[in-house]
């Protein structure tokens, strides 16, 4: 009873604060909060037979540091969340030009970020890091626990500018990490050329050694120590001789490899533009705002009535 009293003693109150609170909720989605419309793209990383050290190796070139020792099972999807959101990715993209209806045509992110979230007050390297924070925080990857799946989540203010910063940055992603297998082949390439060489002068000395061995020696079969060495100098060019070969396998794999352009994941699901925006919701926030502002409201009333 008292509360139906209050009610009706401050029912101009309570309805001066409630629609007070709804016209703020209303303004606040319509003009003031920027309207986020999230893409969805599920991926599959190639290459899940890369070794613990080309991770590793892949990791660092991204300015990550993985806890786990070389025993450890990791693939390649596991540190691809990682390497979407790394500064090194986000400053490449953030240089890419899109097109928006609010902001034009061949803008770069770097800008439509400034515009809309004004950030031109800052110095420009402020400018950069705050921008890609926004970014970063507008890109949400998850893997999937039981498959290599990888689901890549971007918000941006407009359906068709969602879909694009998407491919944008699975384009992008890929092209790092073909670089870095590039780069990294190359090493590996150049490495086994050098052993091709030592291990050829090896080998022909090790032929030579075998070589003077037997003219000098040429009844072997009556003494067994001159056999046994015999022995050991045969095995020791053999040795020589199966490295060097498998040296050579390795080199022409590794120049194949060089060239080949592989993309690094698989797109299994594209970007579609969305339908309706994610955030804010407006017929929810309208329903927050009439719940927040009739307690508020009630509140205020039972204090008013309290003083009185």
């Amino acid at each position: 009873m008292l509360f139906l009293y209050i009610l009706k003693k401050r029912i101009k109150l309570i309805f001066a604060v409630t629609l007070s609170s709804i016209s703020f909720a209303v303004v606040y989605v319509l003009f003031i909060a920027h309207p986020v419309y999230v893409t969805t793209a599920k991926l599959l990383p190639t290459g899940e037979n890369n070794s613990l050290s080309n991770i590793q190796g892949l990791a660092s070139q991204f300015g990550l540091a993985l806890p786990f020792q070389s025993g450890s099972n990791l693939s390649f999807s596991d540190i691809y969340p990682e390497i979407v959101k790394s500064r090194q990715l986000t400053g490449i993209v953030l240089e890419k030009k899109f097109n928006t209806r609010k902001f034009g045509q061949n803008q770069s992110l770097k800008s439509i970020v400034s515009r809309q979230f004004r950030l031109d007050k800052y110095d420009v390297d402020e400018r950069f890091k705050r921008a890609s924070e926004i970014l970063q925080d507008n890109i949400k990857v998850s893997k999937a626990r039981l498959t290599s799946i990888v689901t890549l989540e971007v918000g941006a203010i407009e359906p068709d500018f969602a879909v694009d910063l998407t491919n944008a940055i699975i384009n992008e992603s890929d092209k790092l990490q073909r670089q870095f297998k590039t780069h990294q082949v190359s090493d590996k390439r150049s490495f086994i050329e050098d052993r091709i060489k030592d291990v050829k002068k090896d080998l022909e000395s090790a032929q030579e050694d075998l070589k003077e061995f037997r003219e000098k020696n040429r009844q072997l079969q009556y003494s067994p120590a001159l056999l046994l060495e015999e022995e050991r100098l045969t095995t020791e060019m053999d040795v020589k001789k199966e490295i060097f070969s498998t040296l050579k396998q390795q080199f022409e794999l590794a120049k194949i490899e060089e060239v080949e352009e592989g993309a690094t994941v698989q797109i299994l699901d594209k970007p579609v533009a969305p339908y309706q925006q994610s955030s804010p919701k407006t017929l929810l926030s309208i329903f927050l705002s009439i719940f927040l502002g009739f307690g508020l409201s009630v509140v205020i009333a039972y204090v008013m009535d309290g003083l009185d």
